[in-house]
Formats: structure tokens, C-alpha cells, sequence
């Protein structure tokens, strides 16, 4: 129920108004009809006035009880129809509220399996470990990641949430430095990782969520195989997007003895799970590379479910309240001055 800017919030109320009516109306003829019936009866002779032979020689008062009733009359409803008003609880729609961040769910899965101290990044002519890289771009993809919530799963042998669904960026950019190669243990269960952040995903509905995978996806192992995990992504529907960490071949090993055996980052392994889940596939090979990588997630994976108009109220049910208030006070201010004239 609205007129202009105004709105009742508990119109149903207002039915209170016409009931008091009616239970009025039927009192006062009830009261009547039993009136009827006393004279009728016979039952008012005792009740007869008796009017005095010299009472034209007394000085005619003006009547206060006469008055009062009207007058009781009178402020009986209005007081009445602003208490029902209060209870109604007008209120005034003010100016629209902005909508609020279109909250999106990230989910980096971090592989910290023994392949990552592997440098076959060069910078500046520096190798550079794999690890190294993931934590300069998980710090710069959480950066420009405002108003969302961020989750860090690392995974190696099994996988473990390092930090549960947050919005504190500063909370998420002080762990990184615990990303370190082995917390997790030296294998690459892949699989079991990604079903651990669509378990997690899954319990948060209303919002985007989108999982992003950060591995070389080098000899995948444990009891699920990515294939499986990412059908279990598309089932929930769940973009999986994987960023390739390493290089794509065997040019980039480091000439040196480091006790492990070198593997580049499986491209083909991870294109192929980003496209089970209709997502895209990115390879951190430099600056440019990652960026692009970021902007292009940061665009199609936003979060375009509309916001319902949130407007501003400002409760108004003082006011009649107020106004009740004040119509008493006037009646009973008449009362004493009316007494006060009359003593």
C-alpha cells in the first residue's frame, strides 16, 4: 500500500479501525435496547427524578458531565485511528541504497608437490623455482581480487585447506610464505585436490564460484584421477581454470645435479581438464603471460546475478504516536482548567 514515497509495512492493521466501529455501534444499541426493556419492566421507577418546587430559585451551573461525554467522543477516535497507524508502521522509502559487491567464491588449488623447487624460470638472467613464481602470482591475483572471497588448498601427496573462504586479503597474502615445496608431502595427487575444493565450493550456492588450479600436473597420482575430479567440477558446475607452472619442454632444465628427475609442466594434461569444466587453460611463462591470464578470469568469470532495488526507510510510527499522545494531553489539560474553573 503505497502513496508517493510512503509505504505501510503492516496494512493489515488498519481492519482494527472498522471492527472498533462496529463493536461500538452494537454496544451502543445493546445499551439501548436494555434500556428499553428496564422502562418496559418498570424497572427505573425508582430512578424517576423528582424535580424541587424552588428549584428556579437556584443559580443554573453549567454541567460538566453533560459535556465530557461528547467531548470523550470526539478525541476517542482519532486517538484510536493513530494508535492503529502506529501498529500499521509507516515508513518513508528514501533514496536507493548501492547494491552491494558482486561477492564471487576462489578456490586456488597450489600444488606443493617436490616438483616445485624445480627452476626453470629465468629472470634477469636468476633461475627461479617454481614456488617462487606461484607466490609472486597468487600475490598478485589476490591484489585485484576485491570484494571476493579466497580460499588456498595445498595439495602434494594429499591435499589440506590452508586457508578456508575469507575476504581478508591481508589474512591470505601473510600465509603465502608457508607455500612452501613438501608441507604436503612429494607427489602430485591432483585429483583429490580438486574433489577437496569442489566439496568445499559445493556448500556455498548463491554466488560465482570458480576454482583455479596452479600445477605442472607433472605425473599425476592418488586414487582419483584429474579426469574424474573434473568431472566432478562440471557436475556442480564449477569452471575449473588452470594456470601451468614450468616450462612446456625439455629446453628450460637446469644443467645441474638437484637429485630429481625433470619433468615440464604437462600442458596437454591441463588443457584438457579446464576444457572438461568449459574453462580455459593459461601457462605462467612471464609477467605478460600471468597478467593476461588474470584479466581474461577477471572478466568472464564475474559475477552478473542481479541484485534486487534496496532502497532506504525511515520508520515513521512515532509520529502518530505523538500525535495520540498530544490529543490526551489536551483532554486532560480541558479537564483542569474546566474543574478549576468550576470549584
Amino acid at each position: 500500500m503505497n502513496i508517493d514515497n510512503l509505504v505501510l509495512q503492516q496494512p493489515q492493521w488498519l481492519w482494527l479501525l472498522p471492527l472498533l466501529l462496529a463493536l461500538h455501534v452494537a454496544s451502543r444499541a445493546y445499551r439501548h435496547d436494555q434500556g428499553n426493556d428496564r422502562l418496559e419492566q418498570g424497572l427505573t421507577t425508582d430512578q424517576t427524578r423528582v424535580r424541587h418546587p424552588l428549584q428556579k430559585l437556584f443559580k443554573t451551573l453549567p454541567s460538566a458531565g453533560r459535556a465530557r461525554p461528547y467531548l470523550h467522543q470526539l478525541l476517542l477516535w482519532p486517538v484510536l485511528a493513530c494508535l492503529v497507524l502506529a501498529l500499521a508502521e509507516p515508513q518513508r522509502i528514501g533514496e536507493k541504497r548501492p547494491d552491494p559487491p558482486r561477492q564471487r567464491d576462489i578456490v586456488f588449488i597450489v600444488d606443493t608437490s617436490v616438483s616445485m623447487t624445480l627452476r626453470d624460470y629465468q629472470i634477469d638472467g636468476e633461475r627461479i623455482d617454481r614456488m617462487s613464481v606461484i607466490r609472486a602470482m597468487l600475490d598478485n591475483f589476490i591484489e585485484q581480487l576485491k570484494g571476493d572471497r579466497v580460499s588456498l588448498i595445498a595439495f602434494a601427496d594429499s591435499a589440506h585447506v590452508l586457508v578456508p573462504l575469507t575476504s581478508d586479503q591481508a589474512l591470505l597474502r601473510h600465509m603465502l610464505p608457508k607455500l612452501r615445496p613438501g608441507i604436503a608431502g612429494r607427489t602430485n595427487a591432483i585429483g583429490e585436490a580438486v574433489a577437496l575444493a569442489v566439496k568445499q565450493a559445493a556448500h556455498n550456492r548463491q554466488g560465482k564460484r570458480v576454482l583455479v588450479l596452479v600445477s605442472d600436473a607433472a605425473l599425476p597420482t592418488g586414487s582419483i584421477t584429474p579426469q574424474q575430479a573434473a568431472a566432478l567440477a562440471h557436475r556442480e558446475k564449477l569452471p575449473l581454470y588452470t594456470l601451468a607452472v614450468g616450462a612446456g619442454s625439455y629446453d628450460a632444465e637446469e644443467q645441474r645435479v638437484t637429485g630429481l628427475i625433470y619433468h615440464p609442466a604437462n600442458l596437454a594434461l591441463l588443457k584438457e581438464l579446464a576444457a572438461i569444466t568449459g574453462a580455459k587453460s593459461y601457462q605462467a611463462g612471464d609477467q605478460a603471460a600471468l597478467q593476461a591470464a588474470i584479466n581474461e578470469i577477471e572478466q568472464i568469470e564475474k559475477n552478473t546475478r542481479p541484485q534486487p532495488a534496496r532502497y532506504f526507510h525511515e520508520d515513521l510510527y512515532h509520529w502518530p504516536l505523538l500525535l495520540a499522545l498530544l490529543l490526551l494531553s489536551v483532554y486532560q489539560l480541558g479537564i483542569l482548567l474546566r474543574q478549576r474553573l468550576l470549584a
